[in-house]
């Protein structure tokens, strides 16, 4: 039979007391509906929870209140759900209520809307970065969710970078700081011609990844779009429907840069600079969502030959140097007084390019209700070639693609995903 949004099995979904760890509330019964979002431009992940409450949850003062009156909610409750989708799949964990939207009364209910988030994002609220850090940027990612955030992570979703860069937190905020870093940073592998992090959040805590490694993951799952009711064997689910929102937008990408573009870095202390071109040509061994370059059409090559965006930078030179001290970072400063802080030539174009590739390509997706993906995992999406034969496949736009941004939305009788799907390359050559 043709593919449908599947049921979900809502096991529990307490909203706990906050002064009062042993009172709860399972709404999961008056739940009308709950919308679950990540996202890899996101350093938190958020929900929206619909409530209909009869008014007889909970008990107090020997009447049958609701919910809002009787916990009572005052904003910070904790909010633990577990629910599974058709193939057992988990989506649990523990979120914060932040406010309470589209309350609506009357005589016989009460019904809200709640918008949850991760702990994380409220600890940023209440933290600051103060101290001075060296080494490499992902150590330091790593000791700011730490000791400062107190953030649930595994380290292996701290991908390691191949600079250093040594500065000062000055109170701000930890989530402004690794994602400031995120955009400094350089993966080991193809130094010089890639860059680029992204700083998120999912279900399974903080990651910190370069735009390489993302789309250089292997196949989580491949999805399949067309008018036959039977699921071919090699797929593990059908695409219900699909909308491709953007494909190219070259007159941006030429504005942007992302082609070919020219910066100027300038030497405060010698008043010397070093004008470098840029090509998209030069990302040779360069990961792609597609595969190499040879397999996968890019632009016409006439729009690369000639740079499209002029930019400038100030190089770091001696400032923090490194060292354990202000005598050891005198004596490192005087032993290589040219030497940057901030590899700026090394990382700074690569990453806007990087940046701006990933978005070349959009696509949106609904299928059914799969709560083992996560934002930045690679998918295989195939969809229908325009032709008498449903049966064939689209080459231009099937592929390999990376979820920037997923919605599991369920409720008591139905469960799908929304995918924002992105690329760098517009398909395999025909």
């Amino acid at each position: 039979m043709a593919a449908t949004p599947k049921d979900a099995d809502i096991k529990s979904f307490v909203i706990q007391a906050s002064k009062d760890e042993g009172r709860g509330v399972d709404v999961k019964e008056g739940m009308s509906s709950f919308a679950f979002y990540e996202n890899i431009m996101s350093n938190h992940v958020t929900a929206l929870v619909k409530v209909t409450d009869t008014g007889n949850s909970i008990e107090r003062d020997g009447k049958k209140v609701s919910i809002v009156e009787g916990l009572p909610i005052r904003g910070g409750e904790e909010i633990r759900f577990n629910i599974e989708d058709s193939n057992k799949n988990k989506l649990q964990g523990e979120l914060y209520l932040n406010k309470i939207m589209d309350n609506a009364q009357s005589t016989k209910q009460d019904s809200f809307t709640v918008q949850c988030v991760s702990k994380e994002s409220f600890t940023n609220e209440m933290q600051r970065v103060t101290k001075r850090y060296e080494g490499k940027i992902s150590e330091n990612i790593t000791k700011i969710l730490q000791e400062i955030m107190k953030a649930d992570f595994k380290p292996e979703n701290i991908e390691e970078t191949s600079n250093t860069y040594n500065f000062i937190g000055n109170d701000r905020k930890p989530f402004y700081i690794c994602t400031w870093l995120g955009t400094k940073s350089v993966p080991t592998e193809n130094y010089g011609k890639t860059g680029g992090f992204f700083f998120y959040q999912t279900q399974d805590g903080m990651n910190f990844k370069s735009t390489d490694n993302l789309l250089g993951q292997d196949i989580k799952k491949k999805y399949v779009s067309n008018d036959s009711d039977a699921l071919p064997q090699e797929y593990d689910d059908k695409i219900l429907n699909y909308d491709m929102n953007r494909s190219v937008d070259l007159g941006s990408n030429l504005t942007l840069g992302a082609y070919n573009n020219r910066t100027i870095y300038f030497d405060p202390y010698q008043f010397k600079y070093t004008a470098k071109t840029f090509n998209i040509t030069e990302q040779e061994g360069v990961k792609h969502a597609g595969g190499s370059n040879e397999d996968f059409d890019f632009i016409n090559p006439i729009f690369t030959e000639t740079p499209t965006r002029l930019m400038s930078a100030i190089l770091d030179l001696g400032t923090l140097p490194t060292g354990a001290d202000a005598k050891a970072q005198l004596e490192r400063w005087a032993s290589n007084t040219e030497e940057s802080n901030d590899k700026v030539m090394d990382r700074m174009v690569q990453s806007i390019m990087r940046y701006n590739q990933m978005y070349s390509v959009v696509t949106s997706i609904t299928i059914p209700g799969d709560f083992s993906l996560r934002a930045g995992d690679i998918i295989q999406c195939d969809f229908p070639r325009v032709s008498g034969d449903t049966r064939d496949i689209d080459k231009k736009s099937s592929g390999k693609y990376l979820i920037s941004s997923l919605c599991h939305y369920v409720t008591p009788s139905r469960c799908f995903t929304q995918l924002g799907l992105i690329r760098d390359s517009y398909g395999r050559k025909i």
